[in-house]
């Protein structure tokens, strides 16, 4: 039985072979700009771009391997998350308004794999505002758990795809994979928690993760 190690092995080379065709493929368009007016040529490269996002996505997963779990507060761990995206986004038109409790919130978490499934959402967020906009997130506490919400006023999600949102492949973007939700709600699952998603077109969408709460005396 192939480990997790063994599995990281194989997306490797897989992602390697997929980045080098795609070299390849820029090589020759560079080389014969006429072969951009050939029939399927630019479905190739967009199905090669998106082979290697799948990959990638698919190598993201721990495939079942325990968390690396930490007491940690989440108000400073969500305001980094806010400055990583910020970063990573690009752009000065989007903008993540922070709303946290004044006193401390506690949880069991991985801090990368949290992190990643968090990212994941307000780059959601940020790509169905158009990369225009502001996007709510907010954290709040109830006697058991800690709920951090992540709100967008895009266009919304449909009523016959929301039911199926965290489902392999299932994607509403040209280019999209299908599996970046998937893995979040996976990560949020091996957290013993959940995530739920509320959404009207034309209005928005909100992203509930619920994370159970440790107290320390």
């Amino acid at each position: 039985m192939l480990n997790t190690e063994d599995y990281m092995k194989i997306f490797h080379e897989i992602k390697n072979s997929v980045t080098l065709i795609n070299s390849y493929l820029q090589l020759v368009e560079k080389k014969n700009p006429q072969i951009s007016n050939f029939d399927y040529w630019e479905s190739s490269k967009s199905e090669v771009v998106r082979l290697r996002t799948v990959v990638t996505e698919l190598s993201q997963i721990r495939f079942g391997d325990s968390l690396q779990l930490e007491h940690m507060d989440l108000k400073p761990f969500l305001t980094e998350c806010s400055n990583s995206f910020h970063s990573f986004d690009g752009t000065e038109q989007i903008f993540c308004m922070l709303s946290m409790p004044e006193h401390p919130c506690v949880a069991a978490i991985d801090a990368k794999q949290l992190r990643h499934a968090i990212l994941n959402l307000l780059k959601n967020s940020c790509e169905a505002m158009e990369h225009h906009g502001t996007i709510q997130l907010s954290l709040h506490q109830d006697e058991n758990s800690a709920s951090i919400c992540i709100t967008d006023s895009g266009d919304g999600i449909a009523p016959d795809v929301i039911d199926h949102i965290f489902d392999p492949f299932i994607t509403t973007k040209s280019e999209g994979s299908g599996l970046g939700l998937s893995i979040t709600k996976q990560i949020i699952t091996a957290h013993h928690g959940s995530i739920t998603v509320e959404s009207q077109k034309g209005i928005g969408s909100t992203f509930t993760i619920l994370l159970p709460l440790v107290y320390i005396d």
